[in-house]
């Protein structure tokens, strides 16, 4: 097995920014309730997803590689997705605003 999943710790400075603005999350959510000002987490949501976008746009979860078709998958950005879609679906949740689950 260790031989078919290849070790890559290089790291995107997108994956990071990212990354950085996910674990803002608690200490967000504790200013908001501490403060009881909601537009607090409303621009964090805008930079998350600002960001993730940005993510989005130019890391590629799961990439083929051109010459010997195979294809690789990066498990560390699907993570990424995971956790920007959970961090919003609760932020969505402290709102009370139903968010659509396709656009």
């Amino acid at each position: 097995m260790a031989k078919d999943h290849e070790l890559n710790f290089t790291v995107e400075e997108r994956e990071l920014k990212l990354a950085k603005c996910i674990i803002k999350y608690p200490d967000i959510f504790t200013r908001v309730i501490d403060e009881l000002l909601m537009h607090g987490l409303c621009e964090y949501m805008y930079q998350l997803a600002t960001a993730f976008t940005d993510f989005y746009d130019r890391c590629y979860c799961v990439e083929k590689d051109k010459t010997t078709g195979e294809v690789r998958i990066n498990y560390r950005r699907i993570l990424l997705c995971e956790a920007t879609a959970n961090v919003l679906g609760k932020c969505f949740e402290i709102l009370g605003i139903q968010p659509l689950d396709r656009m």
